[in-house]
């Protein structure tokens, strides 16, 4: 992708001689240590690659700022000798060097500054000093963190008594630590690899909480693209790996139910980002690509070539995928301050909101949208320090978290269709770009109409498929993130009609493994249509009053196929209520006559 902040490569431009000189010099330097172990020769590198340092700090350069940090950080800890392994970790500096001269030619080019194009080096640069990987932050899990079974392949369950257990555990990790140590001495490595996948297998079917499972089935799809040479195998990779192994020992010494809540998210999206980063290949490893959907926004590749061929060919598409992987996150967050504003578990609530807000601003810096990233870190902040005093949000807090991730939504749309950073102008124009003009509705509304194509398309496919009630659970996320973006913009006359259906599936449905008869299908289908017309009148900022009636009507017709009282769950009264306010405001500003033909045209169809 060519950038629209050319000023960035005109500034380098002036200084890129010196700068390739200064990178140049420190290589040698750095070389003339790995070879004689000179420790004036490792000073005299360390400081150049401070040197360095700043001046990309003054250029707001990111991802080569990002890039030589990792390299200062990974020097200092070869200096005062804490890596564990100084031959790896020398490599992995060099590479980190090398790669820093290339990827400020790639700059220099034209094309954006992407710190994501150089993760996986910024990540073998930390796990050569035992640092955080920082892939969690490029993958965002289903709003239940698992998998199901079906998707596992397997419902097996072997049950080990508690008393033995740790001796369980213990003899696959003894397995698991011959295995690993044979990969990592490159001893017939495709066989050790293929014994560590016996012992992921063995220790996926001793879960019973599919969220462990699915720990473990990721773990093995990523030691069958490691054995199928489908990934390169990286500093960071085994680190992951070795973590993996001291995981059995927590396993054995804590017991399912106190493990399942230590095991942090990032683990599994660590996993997922370096399996998403492999080739395909067919079975565990495919099958965990598609569950994932990894495929869609991941880069490929290790070279900067690699990458950068891989995110500037595919242009537009890449970049709404992108768009949507992150507008989902936002989706949930949105549904977590609908939550917190009705007082629903607020100080546990509030802290998960400060994770997920922070995940979102190391992305958002991942994708070269530094000031957005900046700006969320300050509300992420903000939140955590709230969770830190015990304390609930305020009236305040919670009405700029909505103001942001409004604002996220649109940026991370016009980012899509362009690749042009309007940061400034979403967020600090002093026209109402977004939550009280009308244009900024008008997105966000646009992005409803999206989900609940989405939505509809599920459906379709549900209906060829009637046993898929998986399906059914992401028509009932989507039409939850809908509704919760209904009432923030004031419009809870709407909202029954994506309840109402969402409560029939999470209620009944799903939970009752029901499949609705063919009279009922039609019913939602018609709910969802009625739905989709209301919001292209409020796209186009035309009446769709006359329509509610009917999609009340229709909802109505639905609560005689299930035992539950669809009507009271799904607040009509209350919404009625604010449809006869609006109709009675509607009343006095008359519409034009275009408008009423065009909307008695929608209530014929």
């Amino acid at each position: 992708m060519i950038s629209d902040k050319s000023s960035l490569a005109s500034r380098l431009g002036w200084i890129l001689d010196e700068t390739t000189l200064l990178i140049n010099q420190t290589c040698a330097d750095f070389g003339t240590y790995v070879e004689s172990v000179d420790t004036a020769s490792l000073d005299e590198a360390l400081k150049k690659s401070r040197n360095l340092l700043g001046i990309l700090d003054v250029l707001e350069a990111e991802g080569a700022y990002m890039l030589c940090r990792e390299i200062v950080l990974l020097m200092d800890a070869i200096q005062q000798e804490k890596v564990r392994n100084w031959q790896d970790a020398c490599k992995t500096c060099a590479d980190g060097l090398t790669l820093l001269l290339d990827y400020l030619k790639h700059l220099h080019e034209g094309y954006a500054d992407l710190p994501v194009i150089v993760l996986p080096t910024l990540n073998n640069l930390r796990a050569a000093r035992d640092a955080e990987l920082l892939s969690e932050h490029l993958v965002f899990l289903p709003a239940d963190g698992s998998i199901t079974n079906e998707q596992i392949g397997t419902s097996k369950f072997i049950e080990v008594p508690p008393e033995k257990l740790e001796e369980a555990t213990k003899k696959l990790r003894f397995y698991m630590q011959k295995a690993l140590l044979g990969w990592f001495n490159n001893d017939r490595p495709e066989f050790h690899l293929q014994a560590a996948q016996k012992v992921s297998s063995n220790v996926l079917v001793m879960h019973q909480k599919e969220r462990l499972r699915s720990l473990w089935w990721v773990a093995g799809a990523l030691l069958q693209a490691l054995e199928q040479r489908k990934l390169e195998h990286s500093v960071a990779v085994k680190m992951l790996m070795g973590r993996m192994e001291r995981e059995l020992k927590r396993f054995g010494e804590l017991q399912e139910a106190d493990y399942n809540e230590t095991v942090p998210d990032e683990l599994l999206k660590n996993l997922l980002y370096y399996v998403g980063l492999a080739e395909t290949s067919p079975g565990q490893l495919q099958a965990v690509k598609e569950a994932y959907h990894l495929d869609l926004y991941l880069p490929k590749g290790e070279t900067l070539e690699e990458l950068r061929h891989y995110y500037t060919l595919p242009g537009r598409d890449l970049w709404q995928a992108v768009s949507t992987s992150m507008q989902d996150e936002l989706s949930v967050l949105m549904s977590q301050v609908e939550s917190l504003g009705r007082g629903e578990n607020p100080t546990v609530l509030i802290g998960d909101v400060a994770k997920r807000t922070n995940s979102l601003a190391q992305a958002l810096g991942m994708l070269g949208l530094g000031k957005a990233s900046n700006l969320t870190q300050a509300l992420a902040d903000a939140q955590q320090a709230v969770f830190n005093q015990k304390s609930e949000a305020d009236q305040a807090l919670l009405e700029r978290m909505t103001d942001h991730y409004l604002k996220l939504e649109t940026l991370l749309r016009e980012y899509a269709e362009t690749g042009h950073d309007r940061t400034e102008e979403i967020f600090f124009s002093d026209s109402d770009t977004l939550g009280v003009g009308v244009g900024a509705t008008r997105d966000v509304v646009r992005g409803l109409l999206t989900s609940l194509s989405k939505a509809q398309t599920e459906l379709a496919a549900f209906h060829q498929e009637p046993s898929a009630f998986g399906r059914l659970d992401e028509i009932a996320q989507i039409l939850r993130h809908i509704g919760g973006t209904l009432e923030v913009l004031g419009h809870q006359e709407i909202m029954p009609l994506a309840n109402g259906v969402k409560l029939l599936f999470n209620k009944d449905l799903i939970p009752n493994k029901r499949q609705p008869i063919p009279a009922e299908m039609n019913c939602i289908a018609d709910v969802l249509t009625v739905s989709e017309a209301i919001l292209a009148c409020l796209h186009r900022q035309e009446d769709y009053l006359p329509l509610l009636s009917v999609g009340y009507d229709k909802l109505k017709e639905l609560d005689g196929y299930t035992t539950l009282d669809l009507s009271t769950l799904a607040a009509i009264p209350a919404g009625l209520a604010e449809f006869e306010t609006k109709k009675k405001t509607r009343v006095s500003n008359a519409s034009s006559l275009y408008q009423k033909l065009r909307n008695q045209s929608l209530l014929a169809h």
